[in-house]
């Protein structure tokens, strides 16, 4: 029976955990383009926001899909459209000033880290493995939107420098996870005591 669990485990965990791992990739790519080579205009800002925040909404579901058996993995579909949402506002709506941006983001980013609180509790509550870096990202998260909204800024590199360092600094913690499960799920499928 223990085999058979930690087969089954093995086998769903080593199925999943490369999708953190992408949506990490992408948050440190874009964390790295908004650091290193910030734009000059809002237009840009606001096609760069729209277009990662629809990329990792649509990862998100996909990982909801994987995960749509497991109890509380609702969170991951309500997590990736919320971003796609945001990512379609700011592509249509496309506000002109900086200050305009910097709540989009703000707000998407606070929204992402309620729901990474509310994904972790449900995780949790399910036994399942992976909340703890569920809620570090969506506390990590919360605390940046909080922070972005008692403290408004309306330069666009001000905003680029923001969301780039939430991007890098969750980009390093969905990284981080998705590495956490592998391990994890090789140890469970060769019966390590170690678990």
């Amino acid at each position: 029976m223990t085999d058979e669990l930690g087969t089954d485990v093995d086998a769903r965990l080593r199925g999943i955990w490369w999708l953190p791992v992408v949506r990490g990739i992408v948050l440190l790519i874009v964390g790295f383009l908004m650091l290193a080579h910030p734009f000059d205009t809002a237009v840009a800002l606001v096609w760069v926001f729209g277009i990662f925040a629809v990329v990792d909404g649509v990862l998100t579901l996909a990982q909801w899909f994987a995960n749509r058996h497991e109890e509380g993995g609702i969170w991951w579909a309500v997590l990736g459209l919320v971003s796609v949402g945001f990512g379609l506002v700011a592509i249509i709506w496309a506000p002109g000033t900086a200050k305009a941006i910097f709540y989009l983001i703000a707000v998407w980013v606070l929204v992402i880290g309620i729901l990474g609180v509310i994904a972790a509790a449900t995780l949790y509550r399910a036994r399942d493995i992976g909340w703890f870096w569920v809620l570090a990202s969506g506390l990590v998260a919360f605390l940046i939107g909080l922070l972005m909204l008692v403290n408004p800024q309306e330069t666009v590199a001000v905003v680029m420098v923001v969301f780039g360092l939430f991007a890098f600094v969750a980009g390093v913690l969905l990284v981080v996870s998705g590495f956490a499960t592998r391990a994890f799920a090789r140890a469970v499928g060769k019966g390590s005591a170690a678990i």
